[in-house]
């Protein structure tokens, strides 16, 4: 069994490890998801404009096509990196990059 010094390396360690995930940007205590999204969501690796259409990818590189007439978008604030779409594809939220890039200047702000 540790002593008192191994045991308070080892919490150090494990302290150390939580504050580097949550600077990350990973929650290890709940969601990993910015405040005003639903919990559900799918982080997507991409969004941009096809047509008339959003194209959107995410990490496992699948590919939705959603129409602007079906599809909220809400713009994250700004010190949010990740973007994500909701289960049942019907809404996206993006990065303030994405939006100007792709011209959704009257999406909502999370």
């Amino acid at each position: 069994m540790p002593g008192k010094a191994g045991r308070v390396v080892a919490g150090v360690i494990v302290v150390a490890i939580i504050a580097i995930g949550v600077i990350m940007g990973f929650n290890p205590f709940g969601s990993n998801v910015p405040e005003g999204v639903d919990t559900d969501v799918a982080e997507v690796r991409s969004v941009t404009m096809s047509g008339e259409d959003y194209e959107v990818v995410d990490y496992n590189d699948v590919l939705y096509e959603l129409s602007p007439d079906v599809c909220e978008v809400f713009v994250l604030d700004e010190d949010v990196t990740r973007q994500f779409i909701s289960r049942d594809r019907n809404t996206l939220w993006i990065t303030e990059d994405t939006a100007e890039r792709i011209g959704v200047a009257d999406a909502a702000s999370e």
